[in-house]
């Protein structure tokens, strides 16, 4: 059967949830909407304190039913910056740029400084006297924030991390000195400026040397000269580097100021993050004609580029999702008018996913345009199989094409 490409779209435009800011209303009074938010309290072995972090789960999957990358924001307080970042990701998720995500808010405590900072040194530890708490922060996200989310919803291994400001300096702390943790980290205008700029350097040289497959994205804007100015070395100095398992893009935005760098970062920096993951751009969708062995080539390309990109990603299902694959098989059946091939495509999806009656009643479909009649019946009646077994709705398409092969 076709599956409608952004079927959950409608859905997400219409449910009525909570805001995360606070339901916004227009002028006919209906709120806009863009997620949940879940608030949990940790009482912090590693602060020493209780905290509060929010949570928002992946958009689209309402009954949380599959697994799902988790991205860590910090300055999570800050209620504007953290609603527009849950509605970039939804938007973006919507379109296929991205997967949906487990959204985790981490609120700063009383001293942020405190909290985001690295040891300080020399001119910069006698104006931030209480700088330094980096580690414990990064030792309560990580042993502690994580396992929680972890524990209460379905994820995936892939972890990201974004900050700005002392969260981008804390991000790229993060990626120096936890590169086993996060696997995408976004630092947005970071403080590299920090210690008299030896940040900079320093932790490009550490993360040049991490051996885990990283994707590190930083920005700056013009109109904030320190960071601009200290970021660009970082970048400079990473680039030099050539790490061979770090894939590093730096963004600079000419006309931003500093508190309006975010909302661009976080988007550019999660299209960096899963652009190898992408659909949107891949091989097989470039194929307007041509024969058989065009077709398989540049889709079994397209399979081995997406598990490559997937397995740095630390995702758990390599394969391609079974909707995009079902999408290609009828765009070669009925637009390529190859029903062989299409049949092919469908089998693959049979084979990655058997519990789905979609799969063979999309080979049913190809089948039966090639001819094989009895076997298109099979696969109609398997797919009836499969949902009888799992429960599920019978697709009365599918039984009116089983009754139509059988006589």
């Amino acid at each position: 059967m076709i599956l409608a490409r952004y079927r959950h779209l409608t859905t997400w435009l219409t449910t009525a949830i909570a805001c995360v800011a606070g339901s916004a209303a227009t002028a006919s009074g209906q709120a806009i909407v863009v997620g949940t938010r879940a608030e949990y309290s940790i009482k912090s072995a590693k602060l020493g304190e209780t905290r509060t972090v929010y949570v928002v789960p992946a958009l689209h999957d309402a009954e949380n039913a599959n697994r799902h990358p988790v991205l860590v924001i910090l300055d999570a307080e800050d209620g504007f910056q953290f609603a527009a970042a849950v509605a970039n990701i939804a938007f973006l998720s919507s379109r296929g740029e991205i997967p949906p995500l487990i959204v985790v808010g981490v609120p700063n405590g009383k001293d942020r400084t405190h909290d985001l900072t690295p040891r300080p040194s020399r001119r910069t530890a006698s104006s931030n006297r209480t700088a330094g708490g980096a580690a414990a922060t990064s030792s309560f996200i990580v042993d502690e924030v994580l396992p929680l989310v972890r524990s209460k919803y379905r994820t995936e291994p892939t972890t990201l991390l974004a900050g700005h400001s002392f969260g981008g300096l804390f991000a790229v702390h993060i990626a120096a000195t936890r590169p086993d943790v996060f696997n995408g980290v976004i630092a947005m205008s970071p403080a590299l400026w920090w210690n008299e700029s030896t940040a900079a350097s320093a932790y490009a040289d550490s993360i040049a040397a991490i051996r885990t497959p990283l994707r590190l994205f930083a920005t700056s804007g013009g109109i904030e000269p320190a960071i601009d100015a200290s970021t660009r070395r970082f970048a400079a100095r990473l680039d030099s580097l050539k790490p061979a398992n770090v894939g590093f893009a730096y963004k600079r935005y000419p006309d931003d100021v500093h508190e309006v760098t975010p909302v661009t970062s976080l988007v550019d920096g999660l299209r960096f993050i899963f652009a190898p993951l992408s659909l949107n751009r891949v091989p097989v969708l470039g194929i307007r004609k041509g024969d058989s062995a065009v077709v398989v080539n540049a889709f079994v390309a397209t399979q081995r580029s997406y598990a490559r990109a997937a397995g740095d990603l630390r995702l758990s299902q390599t394969a391609l999702p079974e909707e995009f694959v079902n999408n290609i098989g009828y765009a070669v059946l009925r637009e390529l008018r190859l029903p062989r091939v299409a049949a092919w495509i469908f089998r693959q999806n049979v084979a990655v996913y058997p519990d789905s009656p979609n799969v063979y009643d999309s080979l049913g479909d190809a089948l039966l345009a090639s001819g094989d009649r009895p076997g298109a019946r099979v696969e109609f009646q398997r797919s009836i199989d499969v949902s009888l077994r799992l429960k599920r709705p019978v697709d009365a398409e599918t039984r009116r094409k089983l009754r139509a092969v059988s006589k």
